[in-house]
């Protein structure tokens, strides 16, 4: 296998996991083990529900019509992987080329969604993605093998380099990681400590790990810590103190 050869199965690779992977997580919407999915439906349901639409039928028509138009996308790359393991290259940029020209209409209809409903972060995400499958049809374009070109075979010093560059980086990266888990793993089930900003009033800053059986253990921990106090309001901070990504939760307990 040459190197161009390496590189549109890559391509390949990359783009049919992508668009698999969205797939099963419509179909997989729920928190498993090793799996966490997204809940489309209740964010279509707010999307229409934005625009004055309180009709479920209508994001379930739309997520189902959004799912079926992956699914037949992904079949695409489905067919082009196995043309390209077959060596059929013109059947190959057939099947791509339908696989892109899918995947551009998918994401113009998620850009265009996004101007409808208001949503200006998704709308730059989907419109880079729109740029990149156009980029990446040119390269996938321009890999095809010249027969006329000579090939040179890759230097053992520069090989060596890049094998021991790599596997550097590899275990420095594998180490932080490994170490960083280690010392904020706690966080996913220990309770947080209460600062007192004012009297009567207690600030808890959740960490990125933080979920409900935080929050849950937080507030069992706060009770018998002063059974003295009653809780009276829970508020939690305005979108603005937290995070973009719902990573990061500011919680204040009013007590008496």
């Amino acid at each position: 296998m040459n190197e161009r050869r390496i590189l549109q199965t890559a391509i390949l690779s990359f783009w049919t996991l992508f668009w698999g992977l969205s797939v099963l997580d419509k179909i997989i919407p729920d928190v498993h083990f090793l799996w966490v999915g997204k809940d489309f439906f209740a964010l279509f349901v707010k999307f229409f529900g934005s625009l004055g639409i309180k009709d479920s039928l209508f994001p379930t028509l739309a997520l189902a019509g959004v799912s079926a138009l992956e699914a037949c996308n992904f079949t695409f790359y489905v067919a082009a992987m196995v043309r390209h393991l077959q060596r059929n290259e013109q059947a190959t940029d057939r099947w791509f080329f339908r696989a892109i020209l899918t995947s551009l209409v998918l994401f113009t209809l998620f850009s265009i969604a996004d101007q409808v409903f208001g949503d200006r972060f998704q709308l730059l995400e989907h419109s880079l993605f729109w740029i990149i499958l156009i980029g990446t049809w040119w390269g996938f374009y321009a890999l095809h093998q010249d027969p006329n070109e000579k090939r040179e075979r890759p230097q053992k010093g520069m090989l060596t380099r890049a094998l021991v560059l790599g596997s550097s980086l590899t275990l420095a990266v594998c180490a932080s990681v490994s170490g960083f888990s280690s010392r904020t793993f706690f966080n996913a089930e220990a309770p947080v400590r209460g600062i007192e900003v004012v009297e009567g009033v207690y600030k808890f800053d959740f960490p990125f790990l933080a979920d409900k059986r935080v929050l849950e253990a937080t507030i069992a921990s706060f009770r018998e810590e002063h059974p003295d106090l009653e809780i009276s309001y829970i508020y939690t901070g305005p979108s603005e103190l937290n995070s973009k990504k719902k990573t990061h939760l500011l919680l204040y307990v009013f007590v008496e």
